[in-house]
């Protein structure tokens, strides 16, 4: 269910935000997240979704108190200073910009957009960073 809200945000967002060419730049938006499949647009582990989180607060895609408390809650489930050495590398990655798909892909959300799609990239890396917070919740 999460999985066809987030392509139903991603694919709004593009046709809201696209205008008539936005039917052509739905290739363009998924080549924009790295080939990755729209749908999986979501942190597959809760050490990656904090780091994800911070760094959307820190580039001021996200506002800071809701999702800074979300951080801390999964940094606590997933063991802060006692986590793995996996939790610690999702999360340093997720800090870093690097969102790792439940599908196994990675989308950098520094690079969101590029050149293809130039002025949408603030827009689309909200988006990105609005849809790993509302599946964060469900990590919880």
């Amino acid at each position: 269910m999460k999985s066809k809200i987030v392509l139903a945000l991603a694919a709004g967002g593009c046709i809201a935000l696209c205008g008539t060419a936005g039917a052509q730049d739905l290739g363009a938006l998924k080549g924009a997240v790295g080939g990755a499949d729209l749908s999986s647009l979501a942190s597959g582990s809760a050490g990656n979704a904090a780091g994800v989180i911070e760094y959307c607060v820190k580039n001021n895609y996200l506002g800071g108190d809701a999702a800074g408390g979300l951080k801390d809650k999964l940094l606590g489930k997933v063991g802060g200073d006692d986590a793995s050495e996996a939790d610690k590398a999702d999360y340093a990655d997720g800090a870093n910009g690097m969102l790792k798909t439940g599908d196994g892909k990675s989308v950098d959300l520094g690079n969101l957009g590029g050149g293809q799609l130039g002025g949408m990239k603030d827009k689309l890396t909200k988006k990105a960073c609005s849809s790993v917070l509302d599946h964060a919740k469900s990590l919880l």
